[in-house]
């Protein structure tokens, strides 16, 4: 040991006054022979704000982000151990530190001091060296090596017994609380990619197993009351994450993607940072730069941490950066050398950057339907499931049902809790979907079926109470389900009834003010069919407005027009709910087709959907009563007559008025095989502003063969495109 050297214990009072370098186990050392500087950052590109962080291995890359960002030196440094072997297990948390005290994080290996840490060392001339983890992964002879350097230098070590322990004190350490980021620290991708935010909040950065929280992570999260889980459920468990929910004054939230890469998307956009991007190779041999790419990305003029490939920037990234993520010519920085991160990813950025001058990426309706009728987005993990398979089909949409026969599956005044047990306990479905669809880059649009309510898969249970089928519904005091000719009670709520249309524009405009939605989706507006419609008070208004005696024939003209005008008056009442609750939610529509298209029967007002169901959705678009509609052409492609249907209509749609309005045809991936969707979906494309496809359920079974959605990722789908910008939220 050096005579001269402090031991002192780690004074967190001075911090700010010192340089803390962090020591994280290692590689085979070379020596503190003199390491020549290089130049950080070097641009790479003439025609974009690219540069590049890198040296000839991990220790020089590791010098060359502190020599970017730490130019003039800096008093405290953070050293870790940053060898092959030696996991990144105390490197982890070491961003949260390095930006406490102002300083950077520099790798070593275990026994020896690599010459281009020494030299950079050397440079910086720190007055304080704080090193993470034990005499294992740091050992005292490298600490000799640097008092031997840098002499006066004081040392503290940051240690526990094992990474956890050395992860909670390093965020003790560094002042966190009130927030902390949980992650798996035996699975460092997410980690990395975490602690520039991290650092940024001022939170703890603490490390649990897949299935286990260990006791010292427990012991850090006292007195944290916002928790955010990074990753999937296959690296950090639901087990895990009902433990952290168990305190009920702690909020929960899990930041997460389909991969590594999509993960790191989703936590740029969950903590966005509007500074320079860092881009590291997403490989386990390269994760190792992440831990430079994380310290320097938390500072002032940093933005979020990404995976790339190494000659292109692979799906997860290339979302974020067609979706918005180049605003403002954001530049960019590349952390490792050209081996990992080569020219052709430069070149794929130069395209990217060129693009957003251009005017970036054409908008178009990508979406996918999601219902209530099987347990997909029940649960908390099946939620991020589905949301994850968006996300890689490359869709911009998701259309989920939130209420599906007068029962709420979010937190509603208006109507009552869902009786459905299937629905995990305590689950708000849009608390949870609507952050994690953000993470992904996708646009949420809240389902109501607004006027059925009831169906036989409630057969058996509980109607809780409040429920309009047990308040309203046959036999009641005052009910509100239509009826036909005869005086048989129906399952659909009544239009003709002006409750109904009261009791529907207080359910969406609920929904529109306390969600953050793109859009409340309209669904089943529209009679059952011609036979419906004969509750007695609106029999009572018709005859009033009419002056017509007598119960009017199905076919009455001035009946069917009676009934079309309380479909149009309930459309402007939802629409007028939803608006007066929040304009910037969007009014989307479920619209009706049906059967023989406008041009083959004669005229939209001889086809079905206007003589049957009395809905004229056209004059809603064009009016502007709805912002987007969507057509249900639900038509099977290997059926020829049906098959004309759909060319029929989708023509027809084409050329139809809509304002500033959107038309996305809707498909029915449930009725075809692959080819047949994939070609439907395709002529769609040609004909409207998108499509829209029924199901997700119905697309994705591996029991059914369809696997829809991946294929249209690799075709129709293959490279993202925002929402057209009216249906979705500013």
């Amino acid at each position: 040991m050096s005579d001269g050297r402090d031991r002192a214990a780690w004074q967190p009072t001075l911090l700010a006054a010192t340089l803390l370098l962090v020591v994280v186990g290692g590689v085979a050392a070379v020596g503190p022979a003199a390491a020549e500087p290089i130049d950080c950052p070097v641009a790479v590109s003439t025609t974009a704000p690219i540069d590049r962080v890198a040296g000839e291995d991990r220790f020089a890359t590791a010098a060359c982000a502190s020599r970017a960002s730490f130019g003039a030196g800096s008093d405290h440094v953070v050293l870790a151990r940053g060898d092959a072997a030696g996991g990144l297990a105390d490197a982890l948390a070491g961003a949260v530190l390095a930006h406490a005290v102002d300083g950077p994080v520099l790798l070593t290996s275990p026994r020896a001091l690599p010459a281009a840490t020494a030299a950079e060392l050397d440079r910086l001339a720190p007055e304080r060296i704080t090193v993470l983890g034990g005499e294992a992964a740091v050992a005292e002879a490298v600490l000799d090596e640097i008092a031997d350097l840098l002499e006066g230098a004081t040392f503290d070590r940051l240690a526990g017994a094992d990474r956890a322990e050395t992860a909670a004190a390093v965020s003790e350490a560094a002042g966190g609380h009130g927030v902390a980021f949980v992650v798996n620290g035996h699975r460092p991708a997410d980690a990395l990619v975490a602690a520039a935010p991290a650092a940024r909040a001022g939170a703890r950065l603490l490390l649990v197993q897949a299935e286990r929280i260990p006791p010292a992570t427990t012991s850090a999260l006292h007195g944290v009351d916002e928790v955010v889980v990074v990753g999937g459920y296959g690296v950090v468990s639901a087990e895990v994450e009902s433990a952290l929910r168990a305190d009920p004054d702690t909020e929960v939230r899990r930041v997460a993607g389909g991969d590594r890469a999509e993960t790191a998307a989703s936590m740029a956009r969950a903590f966005p940072a509007e500074g320079r991007g860092h881009l590291v190779a997403g490989g386990d041999a390269s994760l190792v730069d992440a831990v430079a790419a994380g310290w320097s990305a938390a500072r002032d003029d940093g933005g979020p941490v990404l995976y790339v490939g190494a000659e292109g920037p692979g799906k997860g990234s290339d979302r974020w950066l067609r979706l918005g993520g180049l605003a403002d010519e954001r530049p960019l920085r590349l952390v490792g050398g050209p081996a990992v991160l080569g020219e052709r990813l430069v070149t794929a950025l130069e395209a990217r950057y060129a693009e957003k001058r251009a005017g970036g990426p054409s908008s178009e309706v990508r979406g996918v339907w999601v219902h209530l009728f099987d347990d997909a987005v029940k649960t908390r993990r099946g939620i991020h499931r589905v949301l994850d398979d968006a996300a890689a089909t490359n869709a911009n949409t998701v259309i989920v049902q939130v209420a599906r026969r007068q029962d709420a599956y979010y937190a509603s005044e208006v109507l009552p809790p869902t009786p459905d047990p299937g629905l995990e306990d305590g689950l708000d479905i849009l608390d949870v979907l609507l952050p994690a669809a953000r993470d992904r880059g996708l646009s949420v649009q809240a389902w109501v079926s607004i006027l059925p309510a009831y169906h036989a898969v409630y057969d058996g249970l509980a109607l809780p109470s409040g429920h309009v089928w047990r308040e309203h519904g046959p036999g009641s005091d005052d009910p509100w389900v239509t009826r036909n000719r005869e005086g048989t009670d129906g399952l659909y709520l009544d239009p003709g009834v002006p409750a109904v249309g009261d009791h529907v524009a207080a359910v969406v405009g609920e929904l529109a003010a306390a969600y953050d939605l793109d859009a409340v989706h309209l669904d089943y507006v529209r009679y059952e069919d011609a036979r419906w419609g004969y509750h007695p008070a609106s029999l009572a208004r018709f005859r009033a407005a009419t002056g017509e005696v007598g119960t009017p024939a199905e076919d009455d003209p001035a009946w069917n027009a009676w009934r079309r005008a309380q479909v149009d008056a309930l459309a402007r009442q939802a629409a007028a709910a939803v608006r007066a609750a929040d304009p910037a939610v969007a009014v989307t529509l479920a619209a009706s087709t049906m059967g023989a298209g406008p041009t083959s029967a004669g005229g939209y007002e001889r086809t079905r959907t206007y003589r049957d169901v009395f809905q004229d959705w056209p004059s809603w678009l064009a009016d502007g009563t709805i912002d987007a509609a969507l057509p249900m052409n639900y038509f099977r492609a290997h059926v020829a007559a049906e098959q004309a249907w759909f060319d029929d209509w989708t023509t027809w749609q084409r050329d139809l008025p809509r304002g500033d309005g959107v038309l996305a045809v809707g498909q029915a991936g449930f009725l075809n095989d692959i080819d047949g969707s994939l070609t439907q979906i395709a002529t769609a494309r040609g004909r409207s502003d998108g499509a829209v496809v029924y199901s997700y359920q119905g697309t994705t079974s591996a029991g059914s063969g369809q696997q829809l959605l991946t294929r249209l990722a690799a075709t129709l789908w293959s490279e993202p495109a925002p929402p057209p910008a009216s249906i979705t939220a500013p």
